[in-house]
């Protein structure tokens, strides 16, 4: 019996992640430039289309708002501390199958306050401006962060 508790506990929910179910952040610095992150594994969707940049983001543990999971999400892959302000949208991503939240996030702090704790997933972290994230995101752009970014 005591190993089945220790199994279950292994299994904790505080470190489960739902790995169908992200919250992403589009985070703005004072310069109007958005974050966002290289993977260091692209990823591709179910139309062949390839992932390779993205907003930073996690998938939600079990037990944990939606807030506090892209604030510590952004915070392992950038080293970045954000507040999430408001959700911009919920929805299913049409080409890799899964539940997407983006959050309008503030920066706490103009620079990294921690090292990220994920560099085997990132390749790298960049500021860019708005007009460059269709050159980069080449999967489907959710159109509310689309319109919510001056992007047409």
């Amino acid at each position: 019996m005591e190993k089945k508790n220790k199994e279950s506990k292994a299994l904790s929910t505080e470190d489960l992640e739902i790995e169908d179910f992200l919250n992403l952040g589009v985070v703005i610095n004072d310069r109007e430039e958005v974050l966002l992150i290289r993977r260091v594994k692209p990823e591709v969707g179910k139309d062949s289309s390839v992932l390779t940049w993205s907003f930073p983001g996690s998938g939600q543990r079990l037990g944990e708002t939606r807030e506090e999971c892209v604030k510590r999400g952004i915070l392992a892959k950038t080293g970045y501390d954000v507040e999430s302000i408001r959700q911009i949208s919920l929805r299913f991503h049409p080409q890799f199958s899964r539940f997407i939240v983006y959050h309008y996030c503030r920066l706490v702090s103009p620079k990294p306050v921690a090292k990220p704790s994920r560099p085997d997933e990132i390749a790298k972290i960049k500021w860019v401006k708005t007009e460059e994230i269709k050159n980069l995101i080449t999967t489907d752009l959710d159109p509310k962060v689309s319109k919510e970014l001056g992007l047409r």
